[in-house]
């Protein structure tokens, strides 16, 4: 194989690297948004499981009709449902999991920014060098996927559309020079 050939395999390895990258990066992102509404949802739910319990023993109190003794079930049920939703979020510790997605996303936006500046490098750099850049970066993805928890399918799927359809990750024709302090080209 000649040098320009395994050079142009190196850069192609190197773009596949940085996209698998962007990929997770984002994944994490929508897989913390989309729990933190789960979790923002579950908070009301149990709101609403214990102030529908409560109005059904006060109902109780309040009433001897046969309104009251129907109250005074339903108000059991509920309460029995917001103790089963309590132990749940107790247990899972969405607010964790959040957290740790989140820090994921933030350590692999780092490392993407390191195979954008490899990229522009790559011309200047010689390719042992580069080689040894492409290790080091690869060794630290591998890291950060081990440490923090999997993402899953429909995460992937709504990352996959915001990079694609809804171009979260690039600049339109212009954008970034308007947004840049006057006098940087």
């Amino acid at each position: 194989m000649s040098k320009e050939n395994y050079r142009h395999h190196l850069r192609n390895q190197i773009k596949c690297s940085c996209g698998n990258v962007i990929y997770t990066y984002k994944t994490h992102h929508k897989l913390a948004d989309r729990l933190e509404k789960w979790d923002k949802r579950l908070g009301i739910f149990q709101i609403i499981l214990i102030a529908l319990s409560s109005c059904g023993f006060f109902t109780r109190i309040l009433s001897d009709s046969v309104f009251g003794k129907y109250a005074v079930y339903c108000g059991s049920i509920t309460s029995v449902l917001s103790l089963a939703l309590i132990l749940y979020t107790k247990e899972y510790k969405i607010q964790s999991t959040i957290t740790q997605h989140r820090n994921a996303a933030n350590e692999l936006l780092g490392i993407r920014e390191k195979y954008i500046s490899l990229l522009v490098d790559f011309e200047v750099l010689k390719s042992k060098k580069i080689r040894k850049r492409r290790d080091k970066l690869c060794q630290k993805v591998l890291e950060i996927n081990s440490k923090y928890p999997a993402t899953d399918y429909k995460s992937y799927k709504a990352a996959q559309k915001a990079l694609q359809e809804d171009e979260e990750q690039t600049f339109n024709e212009g954008e970034l020079d308007s947004i840049l302090p006057n006098g940087i080209d």
